[in-house]
């Protein structure tokens, strides 16, 4: 069995007793299974499913906004800026759509945000420049 680590700046989600996961990356859907040979590779976003348990076990679903996954000696370990976590693949791919279609503003938004404080610092350098002469 494997474990499988969901970390992203929100959490760690850490999986016991995963039998096989199934995931994608820019070649195309993957899965993993115990035993499986070292893998690293960017994920692209979208669902991931894992079992736990027998086969016929149902499939527990996560959704990311792309990342890094690295397997070695059974332990799978994900990280992304942003994992949901939900028992509906539907409803788990709409949310995820509907983050990606918002993640360019929030981009444009954390931009602003950062040239207004440098702006704010470098006015402030300036004033204690002089002040000091």
């Amino acid at each position: 069995m494997m474990t499988l680590e969901l970390l992203d700046g929100r959490s760690v989600r850490r999986i016991d007793g995963v039998r096989s996961l199934v995931a994608a990356d820019s070649s195309g859907m993957f899965g993993l299974m115990p035993g499986h040979a070292a893998l690293v590779t960017v994920l692209e976003p979208g669902l991931l499913r894992y079992r736990c348990g027998m086969q016929g076990t149902p499939w527990t679903y996560a959704a990311c906004v792309g990342g890094m996954l690295r397997g070695i000696d059974n332990h799978i370990r994900i990280v992304s800026r942003r994992f949901l976590s939900g028992d509906d693949p539907e409803e788990l791919q709409n949310q995820l759509e509907r983050l990606l279609d918002e993640e360019p503003t929030v981009r444009r938004s954390a931009r602003t945000s950062q040239a207004q404080i440098e702006m704010a610092m470098l006015q402030r350098m300036q004033q204690l420049t002089e002040q000091a002469r």
